[in-house]
C-alpha cells in the first residue's frame, strides 16, 4: 500500500500542486493513501525542524540517497508513513510520474488560488 504524508506551508503553490496530485491518486488508485498537512507559514520552520528530528532524517538519506535538511531543499516535506523521506514536492511529483505515470497539468493561477484557499481554510479552523 502506498501511504504518503505531505507537509508544507499552506500558502505554497508547490504544496498545492503536490496536494492535488496526491488527492487525485488517492481517488483513482486502490491502496493509495495520502495525508496533506498544511502548516501556517509562520510556523513552518519550527514544524519542519520537529518533523525532521522526529524521523531522524539527519542520519537517513532521502529516497534519492541524499541527506536533505529543512530550508531551501525542503520547502515542503513528503514522506512515507514508514518514515522514508521522499523529499520536497518536486521529488514527490517525479516519483508519482515514474511510479504511476501520473501527473496533473494545473495552471499557476489555479495553484495560487488553491494555495490561498488552503491558507484561508487553515486559519479559519484555528479560530
Amino acid at each position: 500500500m502506498a501511504d504518503f504524508i505531505l507537509a508544507g506551508k499552506a500558502d505554497d503553490p508547490q504544496y498545492a500542486r503536490a496536494e492535488m496530485l496526491g488527492h487525485h491518486l488517492s481517488l483513482n488508485l486502490p491502496h493509495y493513501r495520502f495525508e496533506p498537512r498544511p502548516i501556517v507559514p509562520d510556523e513552518w520552520d519550527e514544524v519542519a525542524r520537529k518533523i525532521y528530528v522526529q524521523y531522524d532524517w539527519a542520519d537517513r538519506p532521502a529516497r534519492d540517497r541524499t541527506i536533505k535538511v529543512p530550508g531551501d531543499a525542503l520547502q515542503q516535506m513528503v514522506w512515507r508513513r514508514s518514515g522514508e523521506l521522499i523529499g520536497n514536492a518536486n521529488d514527490f511529483i517525479s516519483l508519482m510520474k515514474a511510479t504511476y505515470n501520473q501527473e496533473l497539468d494545473i495552471s499557476q493561477d489555479t495553484l495560487d488560488a488553491i494555495a490561498q484557499e488552503n491558507l484561508k481554510t487553515l486559519l479559519d479552523t484555528k479560530k
